[in-house]
């Protein structure tokens, strides 16, 4: 097993870790990437905005939420 990944391969793993828990080692491997690339950072910022997004958009679509998501 490498010890960096690349930014590819971070990316990656970021939008598959919203999927399925990711294994311990890639944890770590992201977290030690996402502590050194400012752009992978930002990019797995912006998936989390984006799926809590979406989760507020599917509550309030579904009636389990009254008030309608923020734009």
């Amino acid at each position: 097993m490498r010890l960096r990944l690349t930014c590819k391969e971070t990316t990656r793993l970021v939008l598959e870790g919203e999927d399925r828990a990711l294994p311990l080692g890639e944890r770590v491997l992201v977290r030690m990437h996402l502590g050194m690339c400012r752009g992978c950072t930002r990019f797995s910022q912006q998936v989390r905005l984006m799926h809590g997004a979406l989760d507020g958009w599917r509550r309030y679509a579904d009636g389990k939420d009254d008030t309608p998501p923020r734009s």
